[in-house]
């Protein structure tokens, strides 16, 4: 039987998931809105959860294989592109909360520094939605290939077998050259 990640694994995967989306339409929208001391406090305590999820999910997956469940040899280089891509998600994940947690002390107590700040944290916002949006695609591109990286981690839409097109077999010519360059810039044996 195929590796798997555990009920656990998978529980704050999803969960941390639906909490990030959440934060991403719930955010505040003006700066004046944390002069409201419920609105301040709603965003404290999320940002306190929402880093404490993280960490909590970084050191539950730390010692996890990056690409477990998978049927076929996955190159170095592409371990080395996934695991980089996972540890630059979870500081873009750090950076948000923290960020945030320092935009609203400095704004509750006027204290200089807010739009640098508030620049960091929108710079982490952004290349948290650019990272993920990275992860999902490579995650359904692994999918599509059948390489059962995805069935160890989402319960739907099972793998049943790699889709043969001459369209994938082009991709994994380009993949397969960029995961030998890597392996090549970074000597990775």
């Amino acid at each position: 039987m195929l590796k798997s990640h555990t009920k656990t694994s998978k529980f704050i995967h999803w969960t941390f998931s639906l909490l990030y989306v959440y934060g991403i339409f719930k955010q505040v929208e003006e700066l004046d809105q944390l002069n409201d001391p419920s609105i301040l406090l709603v965003e404290i305590f999320f940002a306190i959860l929402f880093l404490g999820l993280v960490f909590i999910r970084y050191f539950n997956m730390k010692d996890v294989d990056t690409l477990l469940g998978a049927k076929v040899e996955i190159p170095k280089g592409h371990l080395f592109i996934a695991k980089t891509i996972h540890r630059l998600v979870y500081l873009t994940l750090i950076l948000l909360p923290t960020t945030g947690l320092i935009i609203a002390a400095l704004f509750a107590y006027s204290l200089p520094g807010v739009n640098l700040a508030i620049a960091l944290h929108e710079f982490s916002a952004f290349l948290s939605y650019a990272l993920i949006g990275i992860h999902i695609v490579a995650s359904v591109y692994s999918r599509l290939k059948g390489e059962g990286i995805w069935d160890a981690m989402v319960p739907f839409w099972k793998e049943t077998q790699k889709i043969d097109s001459e369209i994938f077999s082009n991709l994994e010519t380009i993949e397969n050259k960029i995961y030998k360059k890597t392996e090549e810039i970074f000597k990775i044996k």
